[in-house]
């Protein structure tokens, strides 16, 4: 668990050297700056920026990628110029792609009628032509109708017909709107829609080989507006700036012999009491991967703690219990061999790269444990299985449930003991204390409540006793823990002095310590919370036995059994893997960003964004 300790340093210098040191400070990536009142000039306009970084995503969804890049612009050619001619491709296609959607509607509409095109209305005598679909049945509409009408064609749903009228017929039916041009026109329209959007798609193609040109001139561009928007954030007059910044204590050597060399006055100080400093976690490799978990939801105050480790523990097991199936998991795994050299290219999917793998490894692992094989157990693998009570774990609702909410009860517990260890010294630190052994003391009173509970028959064979011979003992420390806890939580949820001569004091904290208490069922719903876990490793082991009983019961068809069983088998558990996925991930998350953070790490920050070069 590692928050960066930081310090405030301000450099000085002439204000001719502004630029210069700007530069130096931008390559070396070590500060987060502050914004100090001064007068700078204007940042970069962004919107080329934005241009060429949508030419870029234009051109990287290519299907065709030409392999040949460019080393330098072509004569008369830069990187602008090159963005515009791809986003100019990337309109010109959307509207054409467009206007071949129409133009199939509209040429699906007219087919029916045929090759005609509609007559002048000076040469009809305002007379025009109502063109309908008729449905077989309602034929006899037509009937009692008193305006000339002609059948053109017809097919197994509609009689196609046109009525002829100055005005629009009263009919029960709605009337067909048909394009103008004939339908030869049209299918010559989208002929040379189609040519057109071959030449733009190969157009595309041809661009691709500027993207590293392209990408390499973004990097420079974001670096210039970067160092533009730094100005701002700078303090000078016309002989001397200044500029502050928050930086690592690892870097601050760095940083004064970037000032020596430059000749700059230098000076640090640490954080204030009523300063916020930014966040940088800093974790070793194989669990950074979960620094992107926590700050998903929120970033840790820098005052706060960093929940990485724990983050990466409970994650991880989540997963695997919602997965809940060794085969699952190796198929996962299989995936991942093959994605792995892609998540090289930063150090930050490397390090989530080594998150996934713990993840898969974890998925294996649990369902050997729960003997879980595509919803089978083998008979070679059950002796790797794990059982309770003579039952696998996998088939054993009771113990699952039990397990479940015994994971809540000791998640919530770690995250009100870690709070009550950083407030040691105060009094309210007791409070979180009061919560952990009240949550512990209320799940040995369930479990142990009755001789024959399922858990206590568990333990007893743990610790090779029977139940009757410690349940009582364990009942009445959990009864003891649940009361204590509770009064804990009442006498120590209040703010004000816990020894005072003002009856006020006493009459607030009595309110305090009842307002502390209500807390109770939140306590209970976050810990029922955790049976999720349960329930959704449940209906994941379940959907997968559905599957195979389904393919079973087909197999033996006379004719496609064995094709049908097998599509299936394949189709169903794919759709079970994505769902044991999105399920694991969201659900992973929830609980420790939830029902956990909100137990201990309930203080916000901000991150700490460097201020660096970005290399195209």
């Amino acid at each position: 668990m590692a928050i960066v300790k930081l310090k405030k340093v301000t450099l000085y210098g002439m204000s001719s050297q502004r630029d210069s040191v700007l530069d130096g400070l931008q390559q070396m990536g070590c500060l987060h700056l502050i914004d100090l009142p001064g007068h700078g000039g204007k940042p970069l306009d962004s919107a080329e920026r934005q241009q060429v970084h949508e030419a870029i995503g234009y051109l990287q969804s290519c299907a065709i990628q030409n392999s040949n890049q460019l080393t330098e612009y072509p004569h008369h050619q830069n990187c602008l110029a090159v963005a515009r001619d791809a986003l100019e491709n990337q309109q010109r296609r959307d509207a054409l792609d467009d206007e071949r959607e129409q133009l199939l509607r509209a040429i699906e509409l007219v087919e029916p009628w045929g090759e005609f095109r509609l007559p002048d209305l000076s040469q009809t005598h305002d007379l025009r032509l109502w063109f309908y679909a008729l449905p077989r049945r309602q034929l006899n509409v037509l009937d009692s109708l008193n305006l000339p009408w002609q059948r053109i064609s017809e097919d197994q749903q509609f009689i196609y017909v046109v009525v002829v009228s100055p005005s629009e017929p009263s009919l029960p039916l709605s009337r067909v709107s048909l394009d103008s041009r004939p339908l030869s026109e049209l299918r010559e329209r989208l002929a040379a829609v189609d040519e057109e959007l071959e030449k733009l798609q190969w157009d595309r193609a041809a661009l691709t080989r500027s993207l590293s040109l392209l990408q390499r001139d973004l990097a420079a561009t974001d670096n210039q507006i970067a160092h533009a928007e730094a100005v701002l954030r700078v303090a000078q007059d016309d002989h001397v700036f200044a500029l502050q910044g928050w930086a690592p204590q690892t870097a601050l050597e760095a940083l004064r012999d970037y000032a020596r060399r430059n000749h700059l006055a230098l000076t640090e100080a640490a954080p204030g009491p009523d300063e916020q400093p930014p966040t940088l976690l800093k974790n070793p490799a194989v669990v950074a991967g979960a620094e992107g978990a926590v700050t998903f939801y929120m970033t840790p105050a820098y005052q706060a703690w960093d929940p990485t480790w724990i983050m990466y523990g409970s994650f991880t097991l989540f997963f695997a219990m919602i997965m809940s199936d060794a085969a699952y998991g190796a198929i996962l795994a299989l995936g991942l061999a093959f994605v792995w050299p892609r998540l090289s290219g930063t150090k930050q999917l490397r390090h989530t790269r080594l998150l996934l793998l713990s993840l898969v490894v974890a998925s294996i692992v649990y369902g050997v444990a729960a003997g879980s094989y595509f919803g089978a157990t083998p008979a070679a693998l059950e002796r790797f299985q794990l059982k309770l009570d003579g039952q696998p774990l996998a088939g054993n609702k009771t113990a699952m449930m039990l397990i479940a909410l015994g994971i809540g009860i000791a998640h919530l517990g770690l995250a009100n003991i870690i709070t009550f260890i950083r407030g040691v010294g105060t009094s309210q630190a007791l409070c979180p204390l009061g919560w952990a052994v009240a949550l512990i003391g209320g799940y040995c009173m369930g479990v142990f409540s009755q001789p024959d509970n399922p858990g206590a028959i568990w333990t007893g064979q743990l610790l090779g006793r029977t139940p009757e011979s410690f349940q009582p003992l364990v009942k009445q420390l959990g009864m003891y823990g649940l009361i204590g806890g509770m009064g804990l939580v009442f006498l120590f949820s209040s703010s004000r002095p816990f020894f005072s001569a003002r009856p006020a004091d006493w009459l607030w904290r009595v309110l305090d310590g009842f307002m502390g208490l209500t807390k109770i069922s939140q306590a209970f719903g976050d810990t029922l919370s955790y049976l999720r876990l349960f329930a959704l490793g449940l209906a994941s082991a379940q959907l997968a036995v559905t599957f195979n009983d389904l393919a079973i019961g087909v197999k033996n068809m006379p004719g496609l059994g064995i094709l049908l069983a097998g599509l299936i088998l394949i189709i169903g558990h794919a759709v079970n893997i994505v769902l044991g996925i999105m399920s694991g991930v969201v659900h992973g998350l929830r609980l420790n960003c939830i029902e956990f953070f909100n137990w201990s790490l309930t203080e916000e920050g901000y991150p700490f964004k460097p201020f660096n070069k970005k290399v195209g």
